[in-house]
């Protein structure tokens, strides 16, 4: 499959808009002028242009008496879905058609945001029954294949985060106890891929390893489908399947500029 060319112009355009909007973060969530002017490494002007250009689509809001900056609910709830589609989607694409080709399971590229995981991109498995996810669509993160990979290798502090807001029970496999739910973290870095076996949805089992970018974990690539294809001598082939991807969209991450 062809996709179209992005002209420089648009390119340089969104990525700039990528720098400014990623500033925000759950220890930042608003800025002001200044701050965004110092963190991009521009001119307050040039600041000024792209959060104008950010207000004026929606994707920005200035709240009136602090007058400082923070994301819109819209882009929020888009999952970043503008904000990868330029790199990590882009890169993404062929390897997830790959690995739905290889697998026969629908394959995700994900992110998390405060404590959801957010579906930036999905290829369609080459079944006639397809799961009930799309771009943008958002889960829990601690039943998650996607939620727990990435969790497993971020701060102690965003970890707490997680828990503090709560492990609801989804089914009877779901983790709903801190005390296991650290140890299937602690044993994801150490094993490098998340198995979620019927812990959101009975019936389904989800396989994800986490996607690096200068030594962070920033997404992770999963497959997903019924849990009568996804156990047995099958599920090791799959797991290496998913972490042959997760390392490739590294490595094109590396040598992105």
């Amino acid at each position: 499959m062809r996709y179209p060319a992005i002209s420089k112009e648009s390119f340089s355009s969104m990525r700039n808009a990528l720098r400014l909007l990623n500033l925000f973060t759950i220890e930042e969530p608003e800025l002001t002028l200044s701050d965004i002017a110092e963190k991009l490494q521009v001119a307050p002007s040039t600041a000024h242009r792209l959060i104008h250009t950010l207000l004026y689509s929606g994707m920005l809001v200035k709240e009136p008496l602090t007058k400082m900056y923070r994301p819109s609910s819209s882009i929020l709830s888009m999952g970043n879905t503008f904000l990868s589609k330029y790199n990590l989607c882009q890169i993404s694409i062929p390897i997830l058609e790959e690995l739905t080709q290889k697998t026969g399971e629908t394959a995700h590229v994900s992110i998390i945001r405060e404590s959801k995981v957010i579906y930036l991109y999905k290829v369609d498995s080459q079944h006639p029954v397809h799961l009930l996810s799309h771009a943008g669509k958002q889960n829990p993160i601690h039943c998650t294949s996607t939620g727990q990979v990435i969790l497993a290798y971020q701060r102690d502090e965003i970890i707490q985060q997680v828990i503090d807001a709560g492990l609801p029970s989804y089914t009877s496999e779901t983790i709903v106890s801190e005390v296991k739910f650290r140890e299937r973290l602690s044993i994801i870095q150490k094993q490098g891929y998340a198995v979620s076996q019927e812990e959101l949805h009975l019936g389904v089992t989800s396989i994800a390893a986490p996607i690096f970018y200068k030594g962070q974990v920033i997404a992770s690539v999963s497959i997903a489908g019924p849990t009568v294809r996804m156990k047995g001598p099958k599920l090791e082939t799959l797991i290496k399947s998913v972490k042959l991807a997760s390392t490739t969209i590294s490595k094109k991450m590396m040598i992105e500029k």
